[in-house]
């Protein structure tokens, strides 16, 4: 074990291993060593790829477990309900025109809106 190295035996440890690595460089030709990059490089993109799949089904889980009507921030924060409105809306249409300095927002159901900026 690492832990009961003595720093004498560390150092012929690492130098063995700077030796062995060493030689297998020399012995390998440039192909050889595109090659084995290339596959490190797919074999990690697919490991990325994997766990990024296990997350994203760790999170899903994680909402689905949640309570609907929950607060923000672990409770810090209480969201007020919402107002219910008398009459259905429409989704709002927004256009944004900019001429020159002049922004004007379009919204529906709401007056215009002029900023300067």
């Amino acid at each position: 074990m690492r832990a009961c190295e003595t720093p004498e035996q560390r150092d012929a440890s690492v130098e063995q291993g700077r030796l062995r690595m060493s030689a297998s460089r020399a012995i390998e030709t440039p192909e050889v060593r595109r090659d084995c990059l290339e596959e490190d490089r797919h074999r990690r993109a697919a490991s990325r790829a994997n766990e990024t799949t296990e997350r994203m089904e760790a999170r899903v889980q994680e909402v689905q477990g949640r309570v609907s009507g929950m607060s923000c921030s672990n409770g810090k924060v209480k969201l007020t309900p919402l107002q219910s409105s008398p009459d259905p809306l429409i989704t709002p249409l927004i256009i944004v025109i900019k001429l020159n300095a002049l922004t004007v927002r379009l919204l529906a159901h709401t007056p215009i809106r002029v900023d300067r900026f």
